[in-house]
């Protein structure tokens, strides 16, 4: 009788043990959201999340977080290479009060940013902020930001290098803004980029940054379509369109360059406006009018 006791209670023992030692979940590969998901949930095709936030905490670095359905999915910070892909739902961020979403990776984690729309509501503080990582932003429509807000920032404090693809910024204190600071570099491309109702619509207001656009369209900004302060920021635009901007291109950054190759300036108050040895290289093939005067203290050079 007490053999059988003491070998029950060593079996029991065992299996208390064992429960113990199950590891906790892996992180996935892909992670899942709906608007009629749960935190609680592992983030599973089956088991969805309600949040980005609580899904990247399940996704593996190098994962892919899709959207089953539509809904608004929170704020999220991302540290680590991910994909975040809305494709074919309207996959929202509310962010009346903050950042929507935080990028500081690595300078080699692949960060997408895929089909979002993000809104600040009349209060948010920026779309997306990006410190570091290699990130793409793609078929994104960014809004709302009007309370000395700004779309997409950049304020690099490590490597950040930036896609921009087939994006909007509309409804904005500042469309896009690129700083580097305490030894970082921000190199951005975008391609097909629609900058409309905004401050000002791209600046690079330091040094360290590097921007090429293509394919785009500036418009209807109160203060400056293109803008160089702070620093010898590089901006090279190439086939686009700037119209309707109080100043299409204000080169104000001491040492800072703005290359217009084939770039449509059309019925803006000033075209072109140099201040503090800033230079505008022109490839002598873009097309000026209805934007009259040039406010020089600088240099047009050709290239």
């Amino acid at each position: 009788m007490k053999k059988s006791l003491l070998r029950q209670l060593a079996v029991g023992g065992t299996l208390v043990a064992a429960i113990y030692a199950v590891p906790a979940q892996a992180a996935a590969t892909r992670t899942w959201v709906s608007g009629v998901g749960d935190d609680l949930n592992p983030c599973s095709r089956t088991a969805p999340c309600k949040t980005f936030a609580s899904a990247i905490s399940k996704t593996a670095a190098g994962g892919e977080i899709s959207v089953m359905d539509s809904g608004a999915f929170g704020a999220v910070t991302i540290t680590q290479a991910v994909t975040i892909n809305g494709e074919g739902n309207l996959a929202g961020i509310l962010a009346s009060i903050s950042d929507g979403i935080i990028v500081n990776a690595g300078a080699s984690d692949r960060v997408i940013i895929r089909d979002l729309q993000i809104n600040g509501a009349g209060g948010g503080t920026k779309g997306i902020t990006i410190i570091g990582g290699n990130v793409t932003i793609d078929n994104c429509l960014i809004y709302g930001f009007t309370a000395g807000g700004t779309g997409i920032d950049i304020s690099a404090g490590s490597a950040a290098h930036i896609d921009i693809r087939d994006t909007s910024v509309t409804n904005t204190t500042n469309a896009v803004m690129a700083q580097a600071s305490g030894g970082g570099v921000a190199v951005m491309s975008i391609d097909n980029m629609r900058i409309n109702d905004a401050g000002t619509g791209l600046g690079g207001v330091s040094s360290n940054v590097f921007i090429v656009m293509r394919n785009s369209f500036i418009g209807f900004t109160g203060a400056a379509g293109i803008l160089t302060s702070g620093g010898a920021a590089s901006i090279t635009v190439d086939h686009s369109e700037l119209t309707h901007n109080i100043i299409a291109v204000n080169a104000t950054g001491a040492g800072s360059t703005v290359r217009l190759n084939d770039v449509s300036i059309y019925e803006n108050n000033t075209g072109l406006a140099i201040s503090n040895g800033a230079t505008i290289a022109t490839a002598g093939n873009n097309k000026i009018a209805g934007s009259p005067g040039a406010a020089t203290n600088g240099s047009v050079t050709n290239f």
